[in-house]
C-alpha cells in the first residue's frame, strides 16, 4: 500500500522556491530577515528539505548572487538588441531605465546590491561582472563621456532600488536623449 501522506519530490522546483522566497523576503525585508525558518513559513517546506539544497545561509546567498547576476546579463543582452546600441554603457543606462518599472529586476537588484553591501565577496561578484559587460576594463580608464553614463546610470539603479526622488519615465527618457548628446 503507498504512503497517502508521501509528498511528491520536485527537488529543482523546490531548489527555486527557496531561491525566489529568499529574494523576495531580501528584497522587502532586508538580507538579515532572510532565515530558513522564514522561508519555510512562506514556502510549506521543512527546515531539513531547505538544508537539503543550501547547507546554510551563505551557500543561499551564493546561489540567489550568481542567479541574479545571470539574469542581468541576459537582461542587458537582450537591451542592446533590443535597442540597437551596442555601446555598453549607453545600453546599461537604457536597461536601468526600461526596468525601473520591473517588480522583478528591482528585487533582482536588491539582492546584488544588498549583498554587494554586507560582503566583500559579492562586491567583488558584482565588479567582475560590470567589468565584463558593461564597462570591458576599470571603470576609472573609461572615457568622459562613458564614466557621465555609467554613474548616471548608477545613480537611477541606486534611487530605484532605494526608493526615492520618485523619477518620472518621461524624466528618464530626457535624461537618456541629453547623454546621447555627448
Amino acid at each position: 500500500m503507498e504512503n497517502p501522506y508521501k509528498r511528491k519530490k520536485e527537488p529543482e522546483a523546490n531548489k527555486q522556491l527557496i531561491l525566489n522566497t529568499a529574494a523576495e523576503i531580501g528584497a522587502t525585508s532586508g538580507w538579515f530577515q532572510v532565515t530558513f525558518q522564514a522561508i519555510a513559513d512562506q514556502t510549506g517546506l521543512s527546515k531539513g528539505g531547505i538544508i537539503h539544497h543550501f547547507r546554510n545561509k551563505e551557500e543561499l546567498l551564493e546561489e540567489l548572487v550568481g542567479q541574479s547576476l545571470a539574469e542581468l546579463t541576459e537582461w542587458v543582452i537582450e537591451e542592446k538588441k533590443t535597442s540597437g546600441n551596442h555601446i555598453a554603457p549607453i545600453a546599461f543606462l537604457r536597461f536601468v531605465i526600461n526596468k525601473s518599472s520591473d517588480l522583478h529586476y528591482r528585487r533582482t537588484m536588491k539582492v546584488i546590491l544588498q549583498a554587494a553591501l554586507v560582503n566583500e565577496h559579492y562586491k567583488k561578484m558584482w565588479e567582475d561582472w560590470f567589468t565584463e559587460h558593461i564597462t570591458g576594463g576599470s571603470v576609472s580608464d573609461q572615457d568622459i563621456n562613458s564614466l557621465i553614463i555609467i554613474l548616471v546610470a548608477d545613480g537611477l539603479w541606486y534611487a530605484d532600488n532605494l526608493g526615492i526622488y520618485g523619477i518620472s519615465a518621461e524624466k528618464k527618457e530626457q535624461i537618456i536623449n541629453k547623454l546621447l548628446t555627448l
